[in-house]
């Protein structure tokens, strides 16, 4: 498979072989890195290659990238945070780097976005990680993290925070703010709220929101902030992008009708609550 390492089998190589062998010839020194590290922490990027593996060796490495495997050299230590059959760099790291092959900078705003939400990462995971990596094919990586970093989880939210920036009516909303119901159940996150107004908007998109059981629990959850007495407005990122004056004229108004009334009863705003990351169903 690779200089000095054999497969013993017949057949193609499994993603499982792959990892082992791209270890096996990089040295004990190195670790899973990137995209492949991500799946281990259960986050999928969209342009992993099962057909390559990455990994992150010390600068002192004679390893380099061929075909089949793509080598990190790194000048910081490379610190193993979990082992399976393989090291795996931690959950930072392999989620920065992988944000470093990302297609655009809304690719890794969105990558950024999931392992935020999901739990896999805090925003000083991303921080500290970012430290660490040096400035190499970070620029696009950094207008993802100052955007993540202001609370916008996704490209959809960047869009219409800009949009309700140009707005001399809106304040500025609470982003990304977490709430307590008050109904005994889990606290929510909402994409924007105007506490004055107990108004959110939430950018429902069709690729995360639209199907299936994501769209029962999208259903669910604003179900919930209505019967909690918030006034909840929604739009697409299509909406936003297509028809930006509209959708920012129907918040105004919507706000300017509710300026006043405050949080409902019983509703009030909290720190985000942590969350243990996911774990991938299939671990190596």
């Amino acid at each position: 498979m690779f200089p000095g390492v054999l497969l013993t089998a017949n057949g193609v190589p499994s993603r499982r072989q792959r990892l082992i062998a791209a270890h096996l010839w990089a040295g004990k020194e190195s670790a899973i890195d990137a995209e492949d590290a991500c799946l281990w922490y259960g986050l999928r990027a969209e342009w992993l290659r099962p057909d390559v593996v990455h990994v992150v060796v010390p600068a002192t490495s004679g390893a380099r990238s061929r075909a089949g495997v793509v080598v990190r050299r790194s000048l910081a230590e490379v610190v193993v945070a979990e082992r399976g059959l393989v090291p795996y760099v931690g959950r930072g790291i392999a989620v920065l780097t992988a944000g470093r092959g990302a297609r655009s900078t809304e690719s890794a705003i969105a990558l950024f976005s999931r392992a935020l939400q999901s739990g896999v990462v805090t925003v000083d995971d991303l921080t500290t990680a970012r430290e660490s990596v040096g400035p190499k094919w970070c620029s696009r990586v950094d207008r993802a993290l100052v955007t993540v970093g202001v609370g916008v989880r996704s490209p959809a939210e960047r869009d219409a925070v800009a949009l309700v920036g140009r707005s001399h009516i809106l304040p500025a909303p609470l982003l990304n703010a977490w709430l307590d119901l008050g109904d005994g159940q889990r606290p929510v996150c909402v994409d924007a709220l105007w506490t004055d107004a107990g108004l959110v908007n939430e950018v429902n998109g069709r690729r995360y929101h639209a199907f299936g059981e994501q769209f029962e629990r999208t259903e669910a959850r604003r179900a919930r902030l209505v019967a909690a007495g918030l006034v909840v407005m929604s739009c697409t990122p299509t909406q936003v992008r297509r028809d930006g004056p509209g959708v920012l004229d129907r918040l105004e108004r919507t706000y300017l009708a509710n300026a006043g009334r405050g949080m409902p009863s019983g509703v009030r705003s909290i720190e985000e609550p942590w969350r243990p990351g996911n774990r991938a169903v299939v671990r190596f």
